[in-house]
């Protein structure tokens, strides 16, 4: 299982054993959203080091400070009470080996008691700055640890050794999952839980891709309700957010249509989009070389749950699942299409290493107008830029040759042509053996190709 192989979060291990090497105190603060993988992150890292892990739940201060201090008691064997911070204090002078104190779910110890973070600073400035401290604060609250901790009036600004809002897994890494999958089954798998580390290990590897289809539209299962039970317990408006998702499944993009799809106020609309794109379940899209910007989903699982699940649920609640599963299977091509060009987009930087894609990303996003548009576009300002057209389909050499022609007509018409231009069409394969190269500015790219970028 997933939780096992601990698969990616290297690079944030190595940050974290980078604080943990370094003589003398260091604040870390770790947020990001539910089930991303935090806790798990912090208990890998724990590992072999002396340590007090406490994980706040909602309740009233003086009942934290009673479960802080028997985690203290369990971890440390001294016998500590009072509060929070005096007990920190004790630590700090008390211990002179390096100590790792973590405390999860910070959000709720401010909710009990909002001076802790005054109090926090001013600890900081007097006595825990001089200690052999590491001290790590966690959350699941984007929104509160980024105004709380994050912001210039926070006062802890200035204080924090380093901070990091942990991301979803990349392909590369779910790849290595469903390493018996064929890369166009994982690619599928992925498009349907997305990089989330509990929801990529609701899918059984060992079972098929339409057999792990098949136990997520049950109901019951945990991915069947998670996308309501999320909104519910991260939004103080779940029914207004539930509205703007599914008239954006509905291929509302544009902010003005989406507005009016939800039934949303234009004006108020953006704050509900901030913080969606704070809970990485969407993202804008800006129009590169111009001021357009489109919305759409960033989180696969919620797009796969509002394309599916929700318009399927009378046929799911009646267990006609095997009519829903065959619906599925016959248009997940079209669900994919999209889905590929975004993975597609997020793989650039691998096929740059890996001399696929010959021109830096220095830039990199859409370009669309009335009467044309262009999946992705890479930048190295002055210098090239590649033009890339995505298509989830195999296609014959020929098709493949007057799509790239097409490209590069479609090209001329963006202003963002540099000094070199490249051509490349991305697809799942074509049906003669593939020229890497069609010409010196022209490529094809499959999935064979992408699959070595990807294999470990």
């Amino acid at each position: 299982m997933l939780r096992k192989q601990f698969i990616d979060r290297y690079r944030e291990l190595e940050l974290l054993d980078g604080l943990w090497n370094r003589p003398g105190f260091s604040l870390f603060i770790l947020y990001g959203r539910r089930r991303i993988g935090k806790t798990r992150l912090l208990v890998e890292f724990a590992k072999g080091k002396k340590c007090v892990y406490y994980t706040a739940m909602e309740g009233s201060y003086d009942r934290i400070c009673r479960e802080f201090s028997k985690t203290v008691k369990r971890a440390t064997g001294v016998p500590l009470a009072g509060d929070i911070i005096e007990i920190l204090e004790w630590l700090a002078r008390n211990t002179k080996e390096k100590l790792l104190v973590i405390i999860d779910e910070f959000q709720y110890i401010v909710e009990a008691d909002p001076s802790i973070v005054s109090r926090l600073q001013r600890s900081i400035d007097s006595v825990l700055s001089q200690s052999n401290l590491m001290l790590v604060l966690c959350g699941s609250a984007v929104s509160f640890f980024k105004r709380k901790f994050l912001g210039y009036r926070s006062p802890l600004f200035g204080r924090r050794t380093s901070s990091l809002k942990l991301a979803p897994l990349s392909f590369k890494y779910v790849r290595k999952y469903f390493s018996n999958y064929t890369i166009e089954d994982a690619i599928a798998a992925y498009s349907i839980v997305g990089g989330t580390p509990a929801y990529i290990i609701k899918l059984d590897p060992a079972k098929s891709l339409e057999e792990n289809i098949l136990s997520i539209i049950t109901p019951g299962s945990y991915l069947y309700d998670e996308a309501v039970n999320f909104l519910r317990q991260e939004v103080r408006e779940p029914k207004t957010y539930f509205n703007i998702l599914a008239a954006l499944s509905e291929k509302s993009e544009k902010i003005s249509t989406l507005a009016s799809a939800a039934k949303v106020d234009p004006r108020t609309l953006p704050k509900y989009i901030e913080l969606l794109e704070e809970l990485d379940v969407i993202e804008k899209i800006r129009k590169l070389g111009g001021r357009a910007v489109k919305i759409d989903f960033k989180d696969n699982y919620f797009r796969f749950w509002f394309t599916y699940i929700y318009r399927l649920r009378s046929l799911l609640e009646a267990y006609l699942l095997d009519e829903a599963l065959d619906y599925i299977l016959n248009t997940l091509d079209q669900y994919l299409s999209k889905v590929f060009e975004k993975l597609c987009s997020e793989l650039l930087p691998e096929l740059y290493k890996h001399n696929i894609v010959p021109v830096r990303p220095v830039e990199k996003g859409s370009w669309w107008s009335k009467q044309a548009e262009i999946d992705i576009i890479v930048r190295e300002p002055g210098k090239a830029t590649a033009f890339i057209e995505v298509k989830w389909r195999r296609l014959s050499l020929r098709e493949a040759e007057e799509i790239l022609d097409q490209l590069e007509e479609k090209s001329s018409k963006t202003g963002l042509s540099s000094p070199q231009n490249y051509y490349i069409l991305i697809c799942k394969e074509v049906e003669e053996k593939t020229p890497v190269k069609i010409d010196a500015y022209k490529s094809i790219i499959d999935l064979s190709i992408i699959e070595k970028t990807v294999r470990y």
